[in-house]
């Protein structure tokens, strides 16, 4: 019996040196950034857990409240501190507040280790917290013992010390700067609206002969009805022609039916078979646009070469006169303006 009781002996000390062996093996720690804070303030609370690797340590779940006078206000959630010899150093914040004044014991916090048959609880030190209401001790009247509420006081006006407005310099001199230059800005903009500040001498209008056989070798260059776009090849025809008269004869040519702008022309063209080759563009023109008349391949290369063969019979001549020199623009002008009367007077 003696030799049962001593195995029976060595065993269960073999068994707590293991256990004690195994517990020394997990440190755990609750600690608070402080002890002390006002009523409504917050504090950080760290509950830290040291083990090793290969065991399986589990933080305490704790929901809204630690003790019914401290209130969890945000889980910072684990961050882990050290992983080093085997070792893993995990960490959990909370942030807790609370609203009762009072010296708060908070009880030791739970940590539990899982094993494949049961589980270890380990317990970290307990903790206090001092909540300070600062507004406690409150005036009371000596005889009825009410609290004294007294009148809020006026807001005191603080001396104006110039001395402060120095370290502002910068910013008044650039401010001052930047309102010259959007007031100078706008009063030169009201000066020179609607006038460029630097004019170039204009440039001298082209004659509007040279105007139209540009634009009529412009249109030779686009092969309209060459590619099926015969209507827009005589509409630009026709604009051109009628813009051309216009300027020239100083008559509303853009305005005028055919008809009533050859009757414009005829006092002024001598030559009748040019008057019958405009009246042939400009009729064709007419079909083509509103009647949707195809003319032939020919006829519109004829079109062309009658619209060029107008313009270059019509344009201002400048005619030298007897002594060789060239004639005066007050010359030109005048023989201009004999064709316009006769045209004024046929409109009339």
């Amino acid at each position: 019996m003696t030799n049962i009781y001593r195995h029976i002996i060595v065993l269960a000390a073999l068994t707590a040196t293991a256990a004690s062996a195994h517990a020394q093996s997990v440190d755990v720690r609750a600690q608070l950034d402080s002890a002390t804070i006002f009523i409504g303030g917050q504090v950080g609370l760290n509950l830290r857990v040291t083990f090793p690797e290969n065991q399986t340590v589990l933080f305490p779940e704790i929901a809204d409240t630690l003790t019914s006078e401290v209130e969890i206000v945000e889980d910072r959630g684990i961050d882990t501190l050290a992983h080093e010899n085997g070792l893993l150093q995990l960490e959990k914040r909370y942030i807790v507040t609370s609203f009762d004044s009072g010296l708060h014991y908070i009880p030791p916090v739970e940590f539990r280790e899982v094993l494949p048959d049961t589980s270890v609880v380990y317990r970290s030190q307990s903790m206090s917290l001092n909540v300070i209401n600062p507004f406690q001790k409150i005036e009371t009247d000596e005889q009825s013992g009410e609290a004294i509420i007294t009148d809020i006081k006026d807001s005191k006006d603080a001396p104006f010390v110039l001395a402060e407005l120095l370290q502002y310099w910068p910013w008044f001199v650039g401010g001052l700067v930047l309102v010259a230059l959007v007031v100078g800005g706008i009063l030169l903009y009201m000066k020179h609206k609607g006038k460029k500040i630097f004019n170039k001498p204009p440039k001298p209008a082209e004659p509007c002969h040279v105007v139209a056989l540009r634009m009529l070798e412009e249109v030779r260059q686009r092969q309209l009805w060459q590619h099926n776009m015969t209507k827009e090849y005589y509409s630009e025809l026709s604009d051109i022609l009628r813009r051309y008269v216009a300027e020239r004869y100083t008559v509303s040519a853009m305005e005028s039916t055919t008809d009533q702008l050859l009757d414009l022309l005829k006092p002024v063209l001598a030559d009748k078979e040019l008057l019958r080759g405009i009246e042939q563009v400009l009729s064709q023109a007419d079909f083509v646009k509103f009647a949707r008349y195809e003319p032939l391949p020919a006829d519109n290369d004829l079109a062309m070469s009658r619209s060029v063969d107008f313009v270059n019979k019509t344009k201002p001549i400048e005619t030298p006169p007897a002594d060789g020199q060239a004639e005066t623009p007050s010359e030109t002008a005048a023989t201009d303006a004999k064709q316009n009367n006769k045209i004024e007077k046929i409109e009339q």
